[in-house]
């Protein structure tokens, strides 16, 4: 564990019954990938069952457990064994041994059912000391789990989360979809790209080996909630959110995943698209394609700035993969009658998606980026952090707006339409001069370089990068100047090491020495 408690992450068994406590378990990976705080400082351990080839050792879940530094049990109605010790009472032993920090959660109040050898060990970990909440449903699970690992992390290690990791923890059990949840029968680990599943699972836990089998990978995806395996089957298979970030065609099982894209010609609908492309993809590679279909069909404009020659799209990248990634992320799935649109018109790009924004925000607060960051698919949002595609949550409207402004367009607008959210990107239309270069690409030049020329020479410079090369009387008739003044700036300019003198005579021409990108 590392030495900056910042960085602490703690390994989080979650014990119980795997059959009858399935919903529970699934609970639990919602909690341990969705909430914020949590997600900074804990990793979700889940033993979920395997084929008997793929788990010889019968006992490996308590190797798993070995890893782990907190303990949680849920108790229900059954014990889980009819000889001997129950693998659940196994895990509380050997945590007990560890002396591990041990949170015990019971389904039901007294007149709850169970079974005789459950009222056994339930009887056991009271007499052991250990206090204990009830839940009666998933929600009361979700608030309580939580609750009580923030309440351990800050007592032990002095960390509590942000008033916004607060607020959107506590949002979360509500407001959570069951659709992303769904045990997917019609499709197996088979279906799922290889290289996604990779990059996925590597950016769960940044103390795993970078190098995993096929069958680690397997078990992460277990304990996120990405995988299940299939007893009757004896196979693992997605869930739905595995299915939609990893599956090679989604919609062929969920015709809602599809995305059209549009490409008019005008402001209107009035003629005919240019491009009608409809996207069936996961959604980290639909949002790849269609942000590469967007700049091949939009425009670019050339721009020199200091040594580099810019050809500039016309909508930035990151503003187009925010707000696709924010709609396939935030929408609803529960319609398989309902599609994203993305459709691009001369003077704009407009992004529609199923299901109003979750909580209800205000669109002034939306647009300002005031509103509380709220999921209704926190696994697939979590998902997205680990592929890359998306920051802490609540940033990426405001990192929209800055990349829109930082391109010399207007702010994205916000609307609904009926049951639907709409986000408008604003185009330079027929202004394509209104685009600016990145801040990263102004500061090509060097700063020690653009203090010892003035602006004709900075200027006298981004003609030779933009055109390859630039002769003294060209300086003279541009710049309305003298020739010594022209071959002064041109010799300044050779001195600096940023062109050089080619030819003899009439035909010497001053050739840009960096490359021209």
């Amino acid at each position: 564990m590392s030495d900056d408690i910042s960085s602490l992450k703690l390994r989080v068994f979650i014990s119980s019954v795997q059959k009858e406590l399935a919903d529970e378990r699934m609970e639990m990976k919602v909690l341990l990938t969705s909430d914020p705080f949590l997600v900074r400082h804990t990793v979700p351990c889940l033993f979920e069952q395997y084929p008997a080839p793929l788990r010889p050792d019968k006992k490996a879940y308590l190797k798993l457990l070995e890893k782990c530094q907190v303990y949680v049990l849920i108790i229900g109605r059954e014990y889980g064994s009819s000889t001997g010790p129950s693998a659940t009472h196994l895990e509380y032993n050997l945590a007990q041994e560890r002396q591990l920090p041990t949170l015990v959660c019971v389904k039901g109040d007294n007149r709850f059912e169970r079974d005789e050898a459950e009222k056994a060990f339930f009887e056991a970990v009271c007499d052991a000391g250990h206090t204990y909440t009830r839940f009666h449903n998933l929600a009361e699970l979700h608030a309580s789990v939580r609750q009580r690992l923030v309440e351990h992390i800050n007592a032990t290690y002095e960390l509590s989360p942000t008033k916004v990791e607060k607020e959107i923890g506590e949002s979360n059990a509500a407001l959570a979809s069951l659709f992303e949840r769904q045990q997917v029968v019609e499709r197996d680990a088979t279906d799922l790209d290889g290289p996604l599943v990779a990059e996925l699972t590597a950016g769960f836990d940044p103390d795993q080996p970078k190098q995993l089998t096929a069958e680690q990978r397997s078990t992460l995806l277990m304990q996120r909630g990405y995988l299940w395996f299939h007893a009757a089957g004896q196979i693992t298979r997605p869930t739905a959110a595995g299915l939609l970030l990893l599956g090679m065609d989604p919609s062929t099982l969920y015709p809602q995943c599809r995305i059209q894209l549009d490409v008019y010609p005008g402001r209107t609908k009035e003629a005919e698209a240019i491009l009608a492309e409809t996207i069936r993809a996961s959604i980290p590679a639909a949002v790849a394609t269609v942000v590469r279909l967007i700049q091949a069909n939009t425009r670019r404009t050339p721009r020199v700035v200091g040594l580099k020659r810019l050809e500039l799209p016309e909508y930035p990248e990151i503003a187009l993969r925010e707000a696709l990634v924010n709609a396939l992320a935030h929408r609803d799935y529960a319609d398989p009658s309902q599609r994203v649109f993305v459709e691009v018109f001369f003077d704009r790009i407009v992004v529609t998606n199923p299901g109003l924004p979750v909580g209800q925000p205000s669109m002034k607060r939306l647009e300002k980026g005031e509103a509380r960051s709220r999921s209704r698919n926190p696994l697939l949002s979590q998902g997205l952090v680990f592929l890359g595609l998306m920051e802490e949550r609540g940033t990426g409207i405001s990192r929209m707006r800055k990349t829109m402004l930082d391109h010399g367009l207007d702010l994205p607008h916000f609307a609904t339409d009926e049951d639907c959210f709409v986000l408008t990107l604003p185009g330079p239309a027929d202004d394509l001069v209104r685009i600016k270069a990145p801040v990263a690409a102004a500061g090509a030049l060097p700063k020690s370089i653009i203090e010892e020329l003035n602006q004709r020479q900075l200027a006298v410079l981004e003609m030779a990068v933009s055109t390859g090369s630039v002769t003294n009387r060209q300086v003279q008739e541009h710049f309305k100047v003298v020739k010594d003044t022209a071959l002064r700036d041109l010799t300044i300019l050779c001195e600096l090491n940023l062109l050089r003198k080619d030819g003899q005579g009439r035909s010497i021409r001053y050739v840009a020495k960096s490359p021209i990108f």
